[in-house]
């Protein structure tokens, strides 16, 4: 596992009791471009996807029940259906497990703001138990345990700070880039990624808006170029349907600050020093969530 992911570790003598705290950051998608649509009804994406500083916190315990339970500060994420404890499940049916987990869950992502939250606390987990259990999988072993849950869960166990994604997002090719700051804004709103997208109504091409320029900018460095090639296909969908972050983009537009919505949204972010936060949070109502980011 990326060392980066890991906060603590702690082996017991006979297993039971073994715990590991691991960090599940947050995406932002720089480049999602929609390519077409598969007769399975999904639709066949481009993306460049870059992982970020704003993360949850996941510890994992192994435990003499052979039951997977989860616990979450968020309480409504508490239940059989949290993408954790599909992961634990999946893993441990196919490797023969005979332990149960206990998985902590510390919310501090939003859900259903585009920032891919729950796709990395499912990876997190099959990382955390993959090294708890010292399972020592190889990338396409967890590549398909990750494709049965969700379409960003692969960028996640790529571990890698930005990558380029196609297919349904299942595959992923890690690159280089320089590290970029970012302030995230959500204005608090849950949104429909499944709604988003019967909106789209763009043309269907590969080549609105070149993911390899994006690619090349993101190794050299270039801010300037990085932002020009930056694209989002579903941005207006995500702006028809959220008025909130409509209004958000059009004030900081009239202030000169760049802003893009990220994935299907309702979250966004701009290119910046930690400097601009501030005025930002001055610009938008205080009801909105104003987070410091940057590449991780």
């Amino acid at each position: 596992m990326d060392s980066q992911l890991i906060v603590s570790q702690k082996s017991a003598k006979n297993f039971y009791g073994s715990k590991i705290k691991v960090l599940s950051p947050a995406k932002l998608n720089l480049y999602l471009n929609i390519l077409g649509k598969y007769p399975s009804g999904f639709h066949e994406i481009e993306s460049i996807a870059e992982r970020i500083s704003l993360s949850d916190e996941i510890t994992v315990i192994a435990s003499k029940n052979n039951n997977i339970r989860i616990f979450c500060n968020k309480k409504n994420l508490a239940n059989e259906n949290n993408l954790c404890v599909r992961a634990a499940k999946l893993i441990k049916e196919k490797y023969g497990l005979k332990a149960g987990f206990d998985i902590h869950l510390f919310k501090r992502i939003p859900v259903g703001a585009g920032l891919g939250g729950g796709s990395s606390n499912a990876a997190s987990t099959i990382l955390a138990i993959d090294e708890l259990c010292k399972l020592n999988l190889s990338r396409d072993s967890l590549y398909r345990i990750g494709s049965l849950i969700g379409s960003d869960v692969n960028f996640f166990l790529a571990q890698s700070r930005f990558a380029l994604i196609c297919g349904r997002g299942e595959k992923v090719k890690p690159i280089q880039g320089k590290t970029l700051k970012h302030t995230v804004i959500w204005p608090g709103v849950f949104l429909s990624t499944k709604r988003v997208y019967s909106l789209y109504r763009g043309k269907l091409t590969k080549f609105l808006n070149n993911a390899n320029i994006l690619s090349h900018a993101l190794k050299k460095g270039d801010a300037c170029l990085v932002k020009n090639s930056i694209f989002n296909a579903l941005e207006n969908s995500a702006l028809c349907l959220c008025v909130e972050l409509s209004a958000a983009k059009n004030k900081l537009f009239e202030s000169g600050i760049f802003a893009k919505v990220t994935g299907s949204g309702s979250a966004m972010y701009t290119l910046c020093e930690g400097s601009l936060q501030r005025k930002v949070r001055s610009i938008l109502p205080k009801k909105y969530f104003v987070f410091h980011a940057q590449t991780f």
